[in-house]
Order: C-alpha cells, then sequence, then structure tokens
C-alpha cells in the first residue's frame, strides 16, 4: 500500500504536473526565441534541446523542495558534482541558460503570471537587441615568430587584403626567448577566406603557430 500511495493523483501532484507542463510551453517559447535570434547564423541545436527542456526540470524540482532544507542542502551537493569545460562560442548563451532556468523556478514556485511575463519580456529584448544591435566580428590572431622577426610592419599588407580592422593586444616571448607570440585584436572582412590567410601568414613567420579565435569561451555543464 505505501508503494501505490505514490501513485495516487492528489492536489499537490496535479499542481506539480500543471507546472511541468507551463514549463514546457515556457521552454518552448524560449527555444523558439532564440532560433529567431540567430536565424541565419551557425548554433547548437543540443542548446535549443537544453533551454527548451530546462524550465520543465526545474519547474518539477522546486516544488520538491521549496519547503525543505535538507533537499535544498541535497540538491546542491548533486550540482556541485557538475563540471565545466570550455569552448569556442557566445558568452550571451550563457546568460540565456540563466534565464530558462530562472523561468522555471518563478514557475515552480507558482508564480506563472509572473514567469511567462518574463518569458515573453526577455525573449522579445533578446531578439530585438540580437538582430539590430551590431557588433563588430572582433577574434584574437596570435602568430609566433622568431626572435629576429621585426614584427611592426612585415603582415600589414596581409592584414589590408583580409581584414577590416586590427590591433596588437599583447606580446610574449615563448621557448627561453627564442620565439614571440603577438596575439592582435582582429576583424576579418565579410568576405575573408580564412585558409588562405592563414596559409599566407605561415609562409612569413616561418610556419610556426598560427591561432584564430573567437574572444568569447561559453561554459558548457558535463556531467
Amino acid at each position: 500500500m505505501d508503494i501505490l500511495s505514490g501513485f495516487i493523483i492528489n492536489g499537490e501532484t496535479m499542481t506539480i504536473l500543471f507546472s511541468m507542463l507551463m514549463g514546457l510551453i515556457a521552454g518552448i517559447v524560449i527555444a523558439a526565441g532564440y532560433v529567431i535570434a540567430n536565424q541565419g547564423k551557425k548554433y547548437s541545436k543540443n542548446f535549443v534541446i537544453t533551454v527548451l527542456l530546462l524550465p520543465v526540470i526545474m519547474a518539477i524540482i522546486i516544488p520538491f523542495i521549496a519547503t525543505d532544507l535538507k533537499k535544498t542542502l541535497s540538491l546542491a551537493g548533486v550540482f556541485a558534482l557538475v563540471r565545466f569545460r570550455s569552448i569556442p562560442g557566445d558568452s550571451k548563451d550563457i546568460l540565456y541558460t540563466f534565464f530558462a532556468a530562472a523561468v522555471g523556478l518563478v514557475i515552480g514556485l507558482g508564480s506563472y503570471f509572473i514567469g511567462f511575463v518574463l518569458v515573453v519580456f526577455v525573449s522579445i529584448l533578446f531578439v530585438l537587441v540580437t538582430k539590430f544591435w551590431k557588433v563588430e566580428d572582433k577574434q584574437i590572431l596570435k602568430i609566433t615568430i622568431p626572435e629576429d622577426m621585426n614584427y611592426k610592419d612585415v603582415f600589414d599588407d596581409l592584414f589590408t587584403a583580409y581584414l577590416v580592422k586590427w590591433g596588437v593586444k599583447n606580446v610574449k616571448t615563448s621557448n627561453m626567448g627564442t620565439l614571440f607570440t603577438i596575439s592582435y585584436w582582429v576583424q576579418p572582412k565579410k568576405d575573408c577566406d580564412t585558409k588562405k590567410f592563414i596559409d599566407e601568414l605561415r609562409t612569413r613567420n616561418g610556419n610556426l603557430n598560427i591561432i584564430l579565435e573567437n574572444p568569447d569561451d561559453q561554459l558548457i555543464p558535463v556531467l
């Protein structure tokens, strides 16, 4: 009988199931907003699935731990087991993850109206800012050169051909001072052939290391 009692649908269970449904609807809206904001751009489908299901999960968990300190501490211990790794990506995705989690938290606490106001307001704002606030597509270019090479003007003709803007970020030595690594802030042209650009840089720096990367790293949870 004790086992079967866990399958009885009472008022509390109905509330949790309703919160789960509201969390799913909110997640669909949040995920749709992200897809609309990133139309024509590359984005991770796994991330879309994450922000779609995160409000559902939070809406289910919160009612069970909201009034029990021991359960809250147990959940904190579970999240402490989650580790993070960094991959190239966009830092605004981290904010969007917290947004989805916050919506699930609010819905899980039973504040459905506030939760959906938050969903609509932030989703619309996110789409508008992403679509109409144009940000320079800056990247970090790291070029390793021998210590006897004067790096000041050696790459300027290539930078002019492939980049809109550039500037030295920092210079550091490596390999006991026999090599220099110059880091540049660069903004590639829209039609920039990255492979050809790097190949031409390699002919100048003696085929030493060249790294072109995005300045943002996003944190992805890995169990």
